[in-house]
């Protein structure tokens, strides 16, 4: 093989058909049946990174995804970490970010002769080529696939059929599951505020119940109420008072943990429940959200919108019958803390028998 001047190889879809009409792909059967049994678009991904390195005999292989614009985002590897996992590389001057925006396979034959972010990470770490296919389907590139050798000119044109036969396959894949992923998310996410809906609440507070049964681990349930709204919304228009909700969400979030859980279960009424074995921790949290909204100012248009929340926490108890007993002792901890002037958190106390 010649080396060029630039050591890159470009093979459009047209120049990547089979040679022959008899021309075949062998797969291991059990590649096949890991697609097949992948439960989410993680699962597919890292089965397919394995595989691929294995069909490969690659020193590393990977998959990126189109992230949000200007990047792609990587999100499989198996083998040489030459590029962190998650890692966002710039659509723009990087290797694989040409073979996203042209949507061409290409074959960069000596790594160390380009100056693009991803060759010089992959030569930094011993690899010495690299081999990238769009992922394409309807025409559109969702991402990359992508192998790397340690030995340089080490791809051939027979290999990039094969990876771009194999790119497109697995794009339909990729592309099956991010719909049932985004499905999902449609159906668990409120849309206005991008928060958790009541749907997903019920199947949370329901989780969490189970666990305080089975392993004794405590929770609350706090629900939160905007104060006024009605007179909000009258005042400012209903487009205001959707941007409030957005922003008082956005907000409410920095004050939450991984572990923590906030779903909007109607109106300008929200659900939070934490994980907690402490109920002065509890009350000590959500009075700090409270002041937090209180201290917040909106800015909408020419105005500064400001307003405040009433929270009313029921901690879960071995004695509850279910996760909708919790929900009532919270709802009525909230009534009581509008009745008793609003912008303040009540904690309901069960009765416990001696």
């Amino acid at each position: 093989m010649n080396k060029n001047k630039t050591a890159e190889r470009i093979y459009p879809p047209n120049q990547l058909t089979p040679i022959n009409e008899n021309d075949c792909i062998q797969l291991p059967i059990n590649f096949i049946y890991d697609l097949a049994q992948a439960d989410c678009i993680q699962s597919l991904l890292d089965k397919i990174a394995l595989w691929i390195s294995q069909i490969f005999q690659a020193e590393r292989s990977s998959i990126t995804l189109y992230d949000r614009p200007n990047f792609l985002k990587l999100y499989s590897i198996s083998g040489n970490q030459a590029i962190p996992l998650d890692f966002k590389l710039p659509i723009q001057q990087t290797f694989v970010g040409r073979v996203f925006s042209t949507a061409t396979l290409r074959i960069c034959d000596d790594v160390t002769l380009f100056e693009e972010l991803d060759c010089q990470m992959l030569a930094q770490n011993g690899m010495g080529s690299c081999m990238d296919a769009p992922l394409m389907h309807n025409g559109n590139c969702l991402g990359t696939l992508n192998v790397a050798d340690q030995a340089k000119f080490h791809y051939t044109k027979q290999q990039a059929i094969l990876l771009q036969c194999l790119a497109n396959w697995i794009a339909l894949n990729i592309k099956l599951h991010l719909q049932v992923q985004e499905m999902q998310k449609l159906t668990s996410t409120d849309e206005l505020t991008g928060t958790f809906n009541r749907r997903m609440f019920t199947q949370q507070s329901n989780r969490q119940m189970l666990l305080l049964a089975h392993d004794n681990t405590p929770f609350s349930i706090g629900i939160l109420d905007i104060d006024h709204f009605k007179t909000l919304n009258d005042f400012y228009g209903h487009q205001a008072g959707d941007y409030v909700l957005q922003q008082m969400c956005e907000h409410i979030q920095t004050h939450l943990t991984e572990h923590d859980f906030l779903a909007r279960i109607g109106g300008e009424e929200f659900a939070i429940i934490l994980p907690t074995h402490d109920a002065q921790d509890t009350i000590k949290r959500f009075k700090q959200i409270r002041t937090a909204i209180e201290e917040l100012k909106i800015p909408y248009l020419e105005e500064v919108i400001c307003f405040t929340v009433s929270i009313g926490v029921a901690e879960a108890e071995i004695t509850d019958l279910n996760a909708e007993t919790v929900f009532k002792r919270a709802d009525k901890a909230l009534c009581q803390a509008k009745q008793a002037g609003r912008n303040r958190v009540h904690l309901d106390m069960p009765i416990r028998k001696i």
